[in-house]
């Protein structure tokens, strides 16, 4: 039987984990291919989707092409370019279980290879040998206290102040800083380029600490990458790994770590509910401090560490992976080969030409505008439209005209005749923004999501969709929506931000708040009815702006007010609640959270996106007092922990969308 023939690439040359994840996939493959340079192969086959965007579209014409998903798919849907790699690749091979069930939510079938590990270079190393021990001497590491190591890296090369949300070093200090207030005796090993934010942060609060490498102020990419061999070693040195990360592919590390027989934990990301224990899944820092100190003073942790190692022996050596990769390789002549045709949006542009400056940009948005208060659609087009203006965009409102490069049309929420009598004799270029479905949000109006789905089909050459709930919903009801990316909303932040916010104080009544436009009982007013029934009076005050389903008699209710007005009324509160019901992304959940509010949410639509680690979720009513007592209890590192998406980042995605359609 032939070997196809196929063409590996993807890494990025940095040595960092993409470079691994390609190295692994070369030692599984090599004995059952043929590798070869592109022009020769007849699969190409992506480590990391990037990679495959570097290659000349024209060799790649008439190739079947299959891709790793390094990362978790949902995440690589806000990052605009991604959409370029969908109508490339043929066939998707997934990581982990949640990378699997997400591209499954959206009716993309995958097939599951494990994460792989280099078990010659990760392995247990006696604490006698004297690489060990030369190690130690070496960085003067302590013998005598609990070891908990991070490896990873917490800022980007472009920003080196500020922390890289999706990596946690945030939510890894809050962590450390519960351990400090416990009085508990710790020392942190860190390793790895681009630790400029938790070095600062370290010296700052007081956390003992030893950097194995150099610290500088300027990009430390290649002088503080480590060898392997070196972190193999550090591993073993360790009493504890701790993983922080709000998104993950791997990482890598937890297979590393328990190759080591390194004790492990770690937020539920990646493949963390594929290879640990329960007992080392941590849902906030509260958390993981009690699981460090039930095994600082039991070594709780201990029967965590063989099961992990066997695990990675048994499914993540690049010999295991090797059947797994085989069957893909027999399906693909199933799978389509890629072909240029007819694909005028995505799929490797080459062309030499520039981006178009944001002053010779000309953008039409179609919406019908109100002055607030009104709903967070409004709220948000308004916004953009500000963000686009401060880039020096040219922006119209509802007008038809030549010169306009691109319309961002906002759902159907606009003068639709209008539209569709001018489309009728120009081409568009048009950036579609859609919410819902419509039909779940107000549990009618479903001929709306029809409407809103055809003109989707007849105009967009790319799709804004709000939420990766939104997503999901939107094929579930059997709507396809044109080359899909997913950007969260945003709010202005000259109007909704923190500054001048009441100081929390636990010693006095907890100010809770509840905002809606709308009196749709599924924005939570039955809810908080149940809320101001059983609330205790005595600790906490509630106020409620806008409108509801409800009466209240107790909650003060203050009718709708302008966003001035109501970014006030956030910043004297402590605490939002929502208990709104298949909401896509909400704006009053985001005003409240730009404003330092940790939130109580029903979890349920967008809201966990949103919130993350910045408030807690309830499922029924009988959860929300014990939920609400958790989040006031560790309330300053909750509001911490509050990350928000920046306008002027959402505009420049929708910019980057619009610069790509007018090309």
């Amino acid at each position: 039987m032939n070997k196809p023939r196929v063409f590996l690439t993807g890494g990025d040359e940095i040595g960092w984990a993409v470079d691994e994840d390609l190295k692994l996939t070369r030692q599984a493959i090599e004995s059952i291919v043929e590798l070869v340079d592109l022009p020769e192969a007849e699969i190409v086959h992506g480590a990391w989707w990037q990679g495959l965007m570097l290659q000349p579209k024209e060799q790649i014409e008439g190739k079947r092409v299959v891709c790793n998903v390094p990362g978790e798919p949902f995440r690589y849907y806000t990052i605009p370019e991604y959409r370029n790699a969908l109508p490339l690749v043929g066939h998707w091979i997934t990581r982990t279980t949640q990378a699997a069930a997400q591209l499954r939510s959206i009716q993309i079938e995958s097939d599951l290879v494990p994460y792989l590990v280099d078990v010659d270079t990760f392995k247990p190393v006696t604490r006698e040998d004297p690489s060990l021990t030369d190690l130690k001497k070496q960085w003067n590491l302590p013998e005598d206290v609990y070891l908990i190591g991070s490896f990873q890296r917490d800022t980007e090369g472009s920003d080196l102040r500020t922390p890289k949300a999706v990596k946690g070093p945030d939510i890894f200090l809050e962590t450390l800083l519960g351990l400090k207030r416990r009085g508990l005796k710790f020392h942190v090993v860190l390793a790895g380029p681009r630790r400029h934010w938790i070095l600062r942060s370290f010296r700052d609060h007081g956390i003992d600490h030893t950097y194995v490498g150099s610290a500088v102020e300027s990009d430390d990419i290649f002088l503080n990458a480590l060898p392997r061999s070196t972190l193999n070693l550090l591993y073993n040195i360790l009493d504890l790994y701790v993983v922080a990360s709000r998104s993950e592919g791997g990482p890598h590390a937890l297979l590393e770590a328990g190759a080591t027989r390194c004790k492990v934990i770690s937020t539920r990301v990646g493949m963390a509910a594929d290879v640990l224990e329960p007992a080392c899944i941590y849902r906030m820092p509260s958390e993981a401090v009690e699981i460090i100190e039930k095994d600082m003073a039991h070594n709780a942790l201990a029967p965590s560490v063989e099961a992990l190692y066997r695990r990675v022996h048994a499914a993540h050596r690049p010999e295991t992976a090797t059947p797994l990769f085989q069957a893909i390789y027999e399906k693909m002549e199933h799978v389509p080969v890629f072909t240029s045709k007819g694909k005028t949006h995505g799929a490797l542009d080459r062309s030499n030409a520039r981006p178009r400056p944001d002053r010779d940009l000309t953008v039409g948005l179609w919406h019908s505008f109100f002055k607030p208060p009104y709903g967070g659609g409004n709220q948000f087009m308004l916004a953009l439209r500000k963000a686009f203006s401060h880039r020096l965009v040219n922006v119209r409102e509802n007008l038809l005209q030549e010169d306009i490069d691109a319309y961002v049309l906002n759902s159907i929420h606009f003068d639709v005749d209008r539209f569709l009598e001018f489309s009728r004799t120009h081409r568009l270029n048009v950036i579609h923004r859609i919410d819902g479905p419509i039909f779940l949000i107000r549990g009618y109006d479903r001929d709306k999501d029809e409407l809103c789905y055809r003109l989707n089909a007849q105009f967009a050459s790319a799709t804004v969709i709000q939420s990766a709930w939104t997503y999901q919903r939107i094929i579930d009801m059997g709507y396809n929506p044109v080359s899909p990316a997913i950007i969260h909303n945003a709010v202005d932040s000259d109007i909704f931000h923190r500054r001048g916010r009441v100081q929390f104080d636990p010693h006095r009544k907890i100010r809770l708040i509840s905002t809606s436009w709308s009196n749709n009982p599924r924005k939570g007013g039955p809810i908080y009815k149940w809320i101001e029934k059983h609330l205790d009076w005595n600790r906490f005050e509630y106020t409620f702006v806008g409108n509801a389903s409800e009466t209240f008699h107790r909650i003060r209710h203050i009718p709708p007010v302008s966003s001035e007005e109501l970014a006030d009324l956030l910043r004297q509160h402590d605490v939002y609640i929502t208990a709104s019901s298949n909401d896509p992304c909400s704006n009053a959940l985001i005003e409240a959270l730009a404003c330092g509010l940790p939130a109580l949410y029903l979890n349920d639509g967008g809201h966990p996106e949103l919130v993350g680690y910045g408030g807690l979720p309830f499922g029924t009513e009988e959860e929300i007092l014990h939920q609400l007592d958790t989040l006031v209890d560790d309330y300053d590192s909750f509001q911490k922990l509050i990350t928000v998406s920046n306008m002027t980042d959402v505009a420049e995605k929708y910019l980057s969308l619009i610069r790509e359609v007018v090309k």
